[in-house]
């Protein structure tokens, strides 16, 4: 009994000394592994970023600026003379075009008839008083009183063709009411107002009508010395043509509801705006009205200039730009703060130039942070 129990603490020690070399050997193991996987971290681990890659290419820059658009001869059309109205045409409701010449309301005449066969009897009267001093003065002029001018009833003709040139201006007068009793148009226009209707008094001076020009409509742009140095091929144009000359097919007039129309140039503003010290660019957009959702005044609309042909340029999501107007770079997994000309800025994206090696392509990081530090170790992920 002694000697199995004897047998059987040798058997309970040899697997403990087992057991002990065994977790002995597991140990060593784990420490011999530990600086291999220490080995096998990335030596710049640090701040996660999301980079996207840029390379520089030849980009058209174009010009992006605001402007409002204004009724080209907007004109008050008032009454020349009184009268109750007889007529207001269906072509002078507001919006609709009207052509020079085109009668848009006419006045009651009776009064304005009557003023002109007076005025033509009054001519006739003075014609035939002319014509009776004339033949006295042939008899005057045979007599003994010829010696004096009296005598040969000069200041009698003198009068006589002076009431006859009354009479005339008279007629003319008249002649030009009567016409004004015709309320017309005084150009191609669209009647933006009317304050006119059938059976109304007006007298001359009332306002009638709200009319501006519909050949073209006129849009008004402040441009800053940055865009205007940009806008090299226009500057060119002006200095080298005549305004009425220049064609700009490439300027595009973009409304809010997301039309296009063609522009060209109109004027530049010989002086500076004394207030923005921006100068002003005239623009005109041809026959704004005759499309079914016509070109309105007094509206911001968005004007695209073509700009000039640049090298390197960048592309790029506008959340990579900072507050300061700068990017962040990744160069050998450390953050790089670069200085850029920032050549375009839409909500969406922007287009810029690095100002030091600009045609090397970089790894930009699209949502910089105001922690970012200069050499700051990062692990990138591409976006």
């Amino acid at each position: 009994m002694v000697s199995i129990t004897v047998k059987w603490l040798k058997q309970r020690a040899v697997g403990i000394v087992a057991t002990v070399l065994l977790v002995t050997m597991a140990l060593w193991l784990m420490d011999e592994q530990q600086p291999a996987a220490t080995a096998d971290k990335p030596k710049n681990a640090g701040l996660a970023v999301t980079v996207v890659e840029v390379i520089p290419t030849n980009a058209q820059i174009k010009i992006n600026v605001t402007g409002i658009t204004r009724a080209r001869w907007s004109t008050e059309i008032t009454a020349s003379v009184s009268g109750r109205v007889l007529e207001v045409a269906n072509s002078a409701t507001p919006g609709s075009l009207v052509k020079k010449g085109e009668v848009l309301a006419s006045l009651q005449d009776v009064f304005y008839q009557a003023e002109l066969g007076a005025a033509q009897a009054g001519l006739s009267e003075a014609e035939l008083n002319l014509a009776e001093v004339l033949k006295r003065q042939q008899v005057a002029k045979k007599s003994d009183n010829a010696k004096s001018a009296f005598g040969r009833l000069e200041p009698h003709v003198k009068a006589a063709e002076a009431k006859r040139q009354a009479a005339r201006s008279s007629l003319a007068s008249a002649k030009q009411q009567l016409a004004d009793t015709q309320i017309k148009a005084p150009f191609d226009a669209v009647v933006i107002s009317d304050s006119i209707h059938p059976g109304q008094w007006v007298n001359a001076g009332d306002s009638v009508f709200q009319l501006a020009a519909s050949d073209y409509l006129d849009i008004k742009v402040e441009l800053s010395e940055q865009n205007w140095q940009r806008l090299n091929g226009i500057q060119q144009q002006l200095s080298e043509t005549s305004v009425k000359d220049i064609t700009a097919k490439d300027i595009t007039i973009v409304t809010p509801n997301g039309q296009q129309w063609q522009a060209s140039i109109r004027y530049l503003s010989p002086v500076m705006d004394a207030v923005t010290r921006q100068r002003s660019l005239m623009l005109q957009v041809a026959k704004p009205f005759q499309h079914s959702e016509p070109l309105l005044a007094e509206q911001q609309v968005n004007i695209v200039f073509p700009g000039e042909t640049r090298k390197h340029v960048v592309t790029a999501p506008a959340s990579v730009l900072t507050e300061d107007g700068k990017v962040w770079s990744v160069v050998d997994h450390s953050l790089r703060l670069e200085a850029i000309d920032l050549l375009d800025e839409q909500p969406e994206s922007i287009l810029f130039r690095y100002r030091d090696r600009p045609e090397q392509k970089r790894l930009l990081v699209r949502f910089p942070l105001n922690s970012f530090l200069q050499g700051q170790s990062v692990a990138t992920t591409s976006f």
